[in-house]
């Protein structure tokens, strides 16, 4: 009996889950479609994601295409993708499986933390890498010395510090190395030279190579500046000046060009010789103006001049500066129309500097004393005088250094009587 009513309630059972299965899924779709009214699913995109190597190999340098960003196109749930930034994803490219040497295409993967987040697109969804080997190399550094030393000395003994750089990088970029060089500038050296020198790694054309590391950078160059066997370099030239110039005149600077010669012969002979060389006699007699003059040098017949055996040689003549007191009376300048003046005192002394003959052959009136007087009315004034000296003349002082001036006006004429002439009756 109880079988049977067991029996019955799974026939009753069975024939209402069909019933209850469609009213579940009926709740279900009543509760997706409220859901979703209340919070609805959207799209979002974000750009400029980096995309983040992973599983590199050791000792590679990777090497990336152009596309080293992606955009990406997400979908989730409105609140979702509030609460949602770019830090939250994140772009890869797995180069676990990447042969060294090989050029790659790698597909993107941008991954979510929330689960509730679909990746809908990637652009671009794959990246064009490469890896190279990382290595080393070791090579001498060379340096190439540029320029000219002067005539008579030569370069010597050139010692490099650290004299071995260690250079790393990409294999590829190690095997176009071909030399490390540096370049030191000698021109015009007489003194031995130290100086710091930039290197680089460079192929065979010279050209520095890319995308290499090298340490040290910098290296410590010495090179010892000595004498040539057989030369005396800087020889100073002292000209030989004879005579005096003209009367009234002295002789000013003088310069040698060059001021200083190399000298080549026997070692003895040089040796024995001083530490300068003469010219052949320089006449500046009765000389009045500047000389410039091509002279041969004096130096004994085994030795020679190199280059050459002339100078040139400039002689400076000057006036003999002298100095002269005159006394010259005060004049009127710009003076108003319907005005007069008069100045105390009316002499001044006037102190003159230069050429000793041409102030002998100055004369008083030879000079102008004179006060500005523009733009001044009537009153009593402290005036500076100026003076109007010939060329080459100096002013030196004027005795006393203001005039007192006094305007006014110009009187009107006195009028003059004239008597009548009378008549004289005649008898």
């Amino acid at each position: 009996m109880a079988r049977q009513r067991m029996t019955g309630v799974l026939r009753t059972l069975l024939s209402n889950l069909g019933s209850m299965i469609l009213a579940l899924l009926l709740a279900v779709a009543v509760w997706i479609a409220a859901t979703l009214q209340a919070d609805p699913f959207a799209v979002q995109q974000y750009t400029g994601l980096p995309v983040v190597p992973i599983n590199q190999p050791e000792n590679t340098l990777l090497y990336q295409g152009d596309e080293t960003s992606v955009a990406v196109t997400i979908r989730a749930a409105q609140s979702v993708l509030d609460e949602l930034n770019a830090q939250d994803l994140r772009a890869v490219v797995d180069l676990s499986s990447v042969d060294v040497g090989v050029e790659a295409v790698v597909p993107i993967t941008v991954t979510v933390a929330d689960e509730g987040v679909r990746v809908m697109s990637l652009n671009p969804e794959a990246q064009t890498v490469r890896l190279e080997a990382l290595g080393t190399l070791t090579l001498p550094v060379q340096i190439d010395v540029v320029g000219q030393v002067p005539i008579g000395y030569q370069a010597a003994n050139l010692d490099v510090n650290p004299a071995n750089v260690r250079v790393f990088g990409p294999v590829p970029a190690l095997e176009q190395v071909n030399t490390i060089t540096g370049t030191i500038d000698v021109t015009g050296a007489r003194d031995d030279v130290s100086q710091r020198v930039s290197i680089a790694p460079r192929n065979v054309a010279g050209e520095v190579v890319a995308g290499l590391e090298w340490e040290p950078d910098v290296v410590q160059v010495s090179l010892d500046i000595q004498r040539r066997v057989g030369y005396k370099p800087e020889v100073e030239v002292v000209p030989d000046l004879r005579g005096e110039p003209a009367a009234g005149h002295r002789r000013g600077s003088v310069s040698v060009l060059p001021s200083t010669v190399t000298l080549a012969g026997p070692t003895s002979v040089l040796n024995s010789l001083p530490s300068f060389v003469k010219t052949l006699p320089v006449t500046i007699t009765n000389a009045a103006n500047d000389l410039t003059m091509r002279v041969p040098l004096t130096v004994p017949n085994s030795v020679v001049v190199v280059e050459t055996n002339f100078v040139t040689v400039n002689v400076e003549i000057l006036p003999i500066l002298s100095s002269r007191s005159f006394t010259g009376s005060v004049e009127f300048q710009g003076l108003r129309s319907g005005y007069q003046a008069t100045v105390s005192p009316q002499m001044v002394e006037v102190v003159l500097e230069g050429p000793e003959t041409q102030l002998d052959e100055l004369n008083p009136e030879d000079l102008r004393v004179y006060v500005n007087l523009s733009g001044y009315g009537l009153g009593t004034y402290r005036v500076d005088p100026l003076v109007l000296a010939p060329p080459n003349v100096r002013v030196v002082n004027i005795i006393p250094e203001s005039v007192e001036v006094r305007i006014e006006l110009i009187p009107p004429p006195t009028p003059v009587s004239i008597p009548l002439a009378t008549a004289t009756p005649q008898p």
